[in-house]
């Protein structure tokens, strides 16, 4: 089991979407090539022409050509996302997939979902997460509570950490500084043989920051921000048939930002979270059946001082069992269930138990089909059902269509419920339909890449904070299309492009606020010589609403990477090239002309 136990248990276990597990690497901006394997929303290995969701894969190489400090900060370059923050670095964060808030995207980190459950909706804190030690993420959009329960709503992004090939041993180190006093910093170990892997990683981020609101007067004072995160994984064949893995992780982040009430009072915040997971994966069947069973928790701690002291607690235990059946060459079966508690210290406890089933089905060799169905049974709001179908079909050589229809539910959160602003214990959960359809097309033996989706969802029964938090009657809408295209020019000169149109309105039929109404991005990667990498990163910003129209913007960001030698790359990159004064968020700022150089290490 060595090869691919430790990527398909850790995937399958909760999380397996999108993963690239063939060499072949694709442009950031693009969906996944058509000859790809990879593990997607079904949670078993697939090809990728036989994948009827919207899936985007991202390569440790795309990540390292970008120099992108925060996950947040790189997945906005991708088509259908969005992504705003109140301020610099470590401040508040908000992910939007085709135009739907962060809590209804569910966000894993080697399989763990790091939702925080005390948060004033449940959602992942993204601004903590840092990129040093990531391998590679995989994005799945749409509405897929099917597989994965309540809050897969808008898609699942699952962040994969790094890890070695059996038989060898490494260790990275990297170091940058530059503008706003920032100073990042890793050192990662990784080792395999053929029977176990352990791969181990500390990051140290520091940055003295600027002023996250943008002062009305006076002198403005600096935000900083700090993370301390350490990871660590390993899997071990204890048989032929078992493997044992385990997952660890711990952040501290401690982040200063501008209060409301009293501007000179010390607002600062402390997050900690930790997460662990245990695993075992057995096979069995001759081969033609796998079980995973998991154990995964997660702590998360936030203490606030100054305007609104407090300390808010939340944690998750997840229970997990996951079976794939080969029945025939032609019909794959996935089902298991899980079993949840959700924990706020000061406002109770809600456990969810759930079980699916999915049958993987391909009549002919150009058409695959998938159909999913699960029952969850929320502790406080009762049975809910969710469902999803897809369909992949080869047109021609080079050209499939795909299309996915699924629904979900979005359960009011702790807060909502009981919190101390505006608790409505009334509340019943969010439901939504979620529609796409696309076709990809390839040229040129695969150099020119393009494709094009429309995509629509609706969601029901919202939640809003109107003086207190309300149901509100009516359909919100979201609905647009997403257009990738890229090209190898040459094996050194590449170019990616994406564009994204996104019409997003509430029951009102207003706009909703901070999604985008267009997007694009340009990128276009150059290797003159085999030691020196140029990266050059463009994109273009319109039609935010947050309280009236924010500006438009263009963001240049630009890298230049020279390798030394085998062990040894230094590199310099620079952000907001054209300095631009530009919102994400009214009245928050966000950087200016940032330039930094670093240093990397292999060995």
């Amino acid at each position: 089991m060595r090869n691919t136990s430790w990527i398909a248990a850790t995937l399958k276990s909760g999380v397996a979407l999108s993963a690239l597990l063939s060499s072949t690497l694709i442009s950031s901006a693009n969906e996944t090539e058509l000859d790809d394997i990879i593990v997607i929303a079904n949670r078993t290995e697939t090809e990728a022409g036989k994948v009827g969701s919207t899936t985007h894969v991202v390569t440790e190489e795309d990540l390292k050509n970008d120099g992108a400090t925060f996950v947040s900060e790189y997945l906005t370059k991708l088509p259908g996302i969005s992504f705003s923050q109140n301020g610099g670095a470590g401040k508040t964060s908000a992910l939007r997939i085709r135009g739907m808030s962060g809590y209804y995207t569910k966000i894993l980190v080697d399989g763990v979902d790091i939702a925080d459950p005390s948060g004033t909706q449940v959602e992942a804190r993204l601004e903590h997460i840092l990129l040093n030690d990531v391998e590679r993420i995989e994005i799945l959009k749409g509405s897929h509570s099917a597989l994965y329960g309540g809050q897969a709503v808008g898609g699942v992004i699952n962040i994969i950490t790094k890890r070695a090939e059996p038989g060898t041993a490494k260790h990275n180190a990297a170091v940058e500084s530059g503008s706003y006093g920032t100073v990042n910093a890793s050192y990662g170990f990784q080792a395999a043989t053929e029977k176990a892997d352990i791969a181990v990683n500390v990051q140290r981020f520091h940055t003295d920051g600027f002023s996250a609101q943008t002062p009305k007067g006076g002198a403005a004072d600096e935000d900083g921000y700090e993370n301390l995160t350490f990871s660590a994984k390993g899997s071990v064949d204890v048989t032929d048939a078992l493997n044992l893995y385990f997952v660890a992780r711990g952040t501290d982040g401690h982040s200063e930002y501008d209060g409301f009430n009293n501007p000179d009072a010390r607002n600062e915040q402390d997050y900690r979270q930790y997460i662990g997971k245990l695993g075992a994966n057995f096979a069995w069947l001759d081969d033609r059946m796998t079980t995973d069973a998991s154990f995964q928790i997660v702590d998360t701690t936030r203490k606030y001082y100054g305007d609104n002291p407090g300390t808010y607690k939340g944690d998750r235990y997840k229970f997990d069992v996951l079976n794939t059946f080969d029945a025939t060459d032609e019909i794959t079966l996935n089902f298991g269930g899980d079993w949840m508690h959700e924990d706020y210290a000061e406002y109770g406890s809600s456990r969810i138990f759930g079980g699916f089933v999915e049958a993987m089905v391909e009549p002919t060799e150009e058409l695959s089909l998938s159909v999913s169905s699960r029952l969850d049974h929320h502790s406080r709001f009762g049975t809910y059902w969710s469902g999803r179908a897809t369909t992949s079909y080869q047109l021609l050589e080079g050209t499939r269509f795909r299309s996915s229809f699924g629904n979900g539910f979005r359960a009011p959160s702790l807060n909502e419920l009981f919190g101390k602003w505006g608790a409505n214990p009334d509340l019943k959960p969010e439901t939504s339909v979620s529609f796409d359809a696309g076709i990809d097309q390839e040229f040129l033996d695969g150099k020119v890449r393009l494709g094009a989706t429309y995509f629509h969802v609706l969601t029901e029964d919202l939640i809003a904070y109107i003086g207190k938090y309300e149901q509100i009657d009516g359909l919100s809408r979201s609905q647009g299309a997403e257009l990738s295209a890229s090209w190898d020019v040459l094996d050194n000169l590449s170019f990616n492009a994406a564009y994204t149109y996104t019409w997003a309105v509430g029951p009102d039929k207003k706009r909703l606020r901070r999604v985008p109404l267009h997007d694009v991005n340009v990128g276009a990667t150059y290797k003159p010589v085999d030691v020196l990498s140029l990266n050059l990163n463009t994109s273009y910003v319109s039609g935010i609403e947050d309280n009236g129209d924010l500006d438009d913007f263009v963001l240049v960001n630009a890298k230049a990477a020279y390798q030394y030698n085998d062990n040894l790359t230094f590199h310099v990159r620079g952000e907001n090239l054209l300095d631009q004064d530009y919102e994400r968020i009214k009245d928050y700022q966000t950087p200016g002309l940032s330039v930094y150089a670093g240093v990397s290490a292999s060995f």
